[in-house]
């Protein structure tokens, strides 16, 4: 047998001063989902409380709040039989939920952050540099953090890159978090908010070589009207094509301003200030997803990522809109090679804390398949408390898969 491990917890202070919540731009104070009260009811609200003094503290110095926080620890948390000692942050950001798994979980030893856009890269590396060097004592931890400028669709071959053993055991958990950060947001060169004016721009990666204004002014006017239809899920999508292309005419479109504008006046007038804004953040949204291509990416990566979990390990993914949250919940599916519908099936358990294995009170109902279980049949989403302070979060849905484990 071989000799016990040691594993050298790890115990630092990320030190960051209360940060106030997010001030509301434009489109977020307009933009509210307009959902049907029945698609409510399918959710689970999360049972938390919220700790608004943890948020504050993993929070980041240019605003960024960190989603569903106390959420992520929970399912990582590391208990009975299940050791975290592996972790991967999908989109790392301002480092807020990687921070604080770091710090609440005892026996991480291997840590590794993926983004590729540079301005979050660097200010997570000030949070990284925390981590990695040495514990509250100031002796060297076992942590070993790798904080990556790639793409999370690259998870297999970075891992291998890293540590070729560790592809072959996998990771223990892996948290993709799909919303924009505060810096991408509220910065105006990077052209994501229609609330200030900026260029058409909308890279996540400012190295790619599309941007929104190469789509507006030199794509197909039907493959215009594809974007906006499937992926912002405009009503308006027909108008709105012939609007954009007739503009190259006088032109073409370069600005967010620019945008914005052909938006309202495309948009009836009974509809009001609210309505022109509903429609400019569809927009905004849809030519966002196609010049990322973030729909196949994700798809493609919770299959890589899955593959790359050790036996027992858990993906988590947060997202904000029906689109990503819609090719998680059936991409779950696939994975555990379960039944076609959340709800249908032998495979599916009504669990409570007291009768599903585990003090894990989260885990409400499971969808169990021949390659793991799905920990959450339906979505956890943010407390009360949460929405009403970070209007950011009022979307996010939680949902959370965990591989079969050794028998």
């Amino acid at each position: 047998m071989e000799p016990a491990r040691q594993v050298t917890r790890v115990s630092l202070e990320v030190s960051f001063e209360k940060l106030p919540l997010p001030q509301v731009t434009l489109e977020e104070e307009e933009e509210e989902e307009e959902r049907p009260i029945a698609v409510v009811t399918k959710r689970t609200r999360s049972g938390l409380q919220f700790d608004e003094e943890l948020v504050g503290k993993y929070g980041s110095d240019r605003g960024h709040v960190p989603v569903m926080l106390k959420e992520a620890l929970e399912v990582f948390g590391s208990g009975p039989g299940r050791p975290l000692r592996s972790f991967v942050d999908c989109t790392v950001g301002a480092a807020g939920h990687s921070s604080a798994v770091s710090k609440a979980v005892e026996f991480l030893i291997l840590f590794k952050n993926f983004d590729v856009d540079p301005a979050a890269h660097e200010q997570a590396q000030r949070c990284i540099d925390l981590l990695s060097n040495k514990d509250s004592s100031g002796k060297t931890s076992d942590l070993r953090v790798y904080n990556l400028l790639k793409n999370f669709r690259d998870i297999k071959s970075a891992l291998i890159g890293v540590d070729e053993q560790l592809s072959i055991n996998g990771v223990d958990g892996i948290l993709m978090d799909l919303g924009m950060s505060s810096m991408q947001v509220n910065n105006p060169t990077r052209g994501f908010s229609l609330g200030s004016d900026g260029p058409l721009d909308m890279r996540m990666d400012p190295q790619a070589a599309l941007k929104a204004e190469d789509i507006l002014n030199s794509w197909p006017e039907a493959e215009i009207g594809r974007i906006l239809r499937d992926y912002g899920e405009e009503s308006n999508w027909r108008l709105l094509q012939t609007r954009i292309a007739e503009s190259r005419l006088s032109g073409g479109l370069h600005t967010t301003g620019d945008l914005v504008n052909l938006v309202q006046r495309s948009s009836p007038k009974r509809a009001g200030r609210q309505g022109w804004i509903k429609t400019a953040t569809r927009v905004f949204q849809a030519l966002r997803i196609a010049v990322n291509d973030e729909l196949n990416i994700l798809k493609d990566s919770l299959y890589d990522c899955f593959d790359c979990l050790s036996p027992g390990g858990r993906l988590a993914v947060i997202s904000f809109h029906s689109l990503e949250d819609r090719i998680v919940k059936q991409t779950f599916l696939d994975l555990i090679s379960a039944d076609d519908e959340l709800g249908n099936g032998e495979n599916v358990g009504v669990l409570s804390q007291h009768d599903n294995g585990s003090s894990e009170a989260w885990v409400k109902q499971k969808v169990h398949g021949s390659n793991g279980s799905i920990l959450t049949k339906r979505p956890i989403t943010p407390t009360d408390e949460e929405v009403r302070l970070n209007r950011r979060s009022r979307s996010a849905k939680l949902r959370v898969i965990q591989k079969v484990g050794n028998s």
